[in-house]
């Protein structure tokens, strides 16, 4: 990450990701989706059902509260 003052707002600082910050954070990313397969193969084929389930509604929260934070 890079940080520098804003020209035009003497209060603000303007950050730019660097090029090794942008692979830390895809490595993160990558990590993220990898650690939940193992733990979901050990649950019941009713528990995954259940979890496939709620996606939608879950996708949704996640939707409204994007809209929220905006």
């Amino acid at each position: 990450m890079e940080r520098r003052p804003d020209p035009a707002d003497g209060r603000a600082v303007l950050v730019r990701i660097t090029g090794s910050g942008r692979k830390v954070g895809q490595a993160r990313h990558e990590d993220r989706g990898r650690h939940p397969t193992p733990v979901i193969a050990r649950l019941t084929p009713t528990e995954r059902q259940a979890i496939a389930a709620a996606l939608p509604a879950l996708t949704r929260l996640a939707e409204l509260g994007t809209e929220a934070g905006r």
